[in-house]
């Protein structure tokens, strides 16, 4: 006979992988594609929001969202969206994002959200420049283990992106030398940049420099790349607990640099904050 020693939540993101175990024994289900599809199609069905960009009839890209909840406020949480390899940098991503807040709004929610890498210039590029969100709350570790490429070897800190929808934002275009910088990076022999120095400075304005191509430094150095991890994770979180938001991004020259602001601008549409500071 079997004995039930105790029932919890789980929420350490290392156990709930765990759970396709489990299911693969009660189900049969071997691959992960039939436990995936059954979720979706529950998402749909109970108010969150599937999207599916298509070419002639062939799928070429999809995203999808849940209903997120803190407090009062219910929110709508946009999990992820993916692109075909074949077809990615062609805009298709944008115009799933911009149908995703059409939805959003007529459904009645003032904000989507959503977790991405902050060292991933592409993401900071994507996310706060082009589509305007901003972010003021540092996840630590959020996903636990991953083995994809993009995520092998390195802690899964992750930004959670805030995007309103009371009217559109867009991130002001900036210089980075005009803003004192929170790091002091160099240029490597192997010809990545690195940390040198933390010094974050006063005043409502600033920078923090991230890697231009955080996936190269991996490759080459997964011992710089989790430098760079632990060096912003460390500034990231201490802007955050001092009142700043990442407003706006920028890459030029090779160099990758978030612009961070302790005043956001009245009639911005942003809502008051939804997540804790972390």
């Amino acid at each position: 006979m079997w004995n039930l020693t105790y029932i919890r939540e789980i929420r350490e993101p290392d156990r709930v992988k765990e759970i396709f175990r489990v299911a693969r024994s009660a189900w049969g289900m071997e691959k992960p594609e039939s436990f995936i599809s059954d979720l979706l199609n529950a998402i749909r069905f109970h108010g969150g929001l599937v999207l599916g960009a298509y070419e002639k009839d062939e799928l070429i890209g999809f995203l999808f969202g849940v209903i997120g909840r803190r407090g009062n406020r219910y929110y709508l949480y946009s999990h992820m969206t993916g692109v075909s390899e074949q077809r990615k940098y062609s805009g298709i991503g944008y115009r799933l994002k911009l149908r995703q807040r059409e939805w959003a709004a007529r459904q009645g929610y003032e904000l989507v959200a959503w977790t991405f890498d902050p060292l991933m210039s592409l993401n900071g590029s994507f996310n706060i420049r082009k589509l305007g969100a901003i972010s003021r709350t540092y996840l630590v570790n959020f996903y636990g283990t991953m083995t994809d490429r993009l995520n092998y070897g390195v802690e899964t800190d992750r930004f959670i992106a805030e995007w309103w929808t009371a009217r559109e934002r867009r991130a002001d275009s900036f210089n980075p030398e005009e803003y004192p910088g929170a790091v002091i990076t160099s240029e490597t022999p192997a010809g990545f940049r690195k940390i040198e120095d933390i010094r974050i400075p006063h005043g409502d304005r600033l920078t923090v420099e991230i890697p231009f191509d955080y996936v190269s430094i991996k490759g080459t150095s997964l011992e710089s790349a989790i430098e760079w991890r632990l060096k912003t994770r460390k500034v990231f979180r201490t802007l955050f607990r001092r009142g700043y938001t990442a407003v706006s991004f920028t890459s030029s020259g090779g160099r990758s640099y978030y612009l961070f602001d302790r005043q956001l601008p009245r009639g911005s549409g942003i809502g008051s904050r939804v997540f804790d500071v972390e």
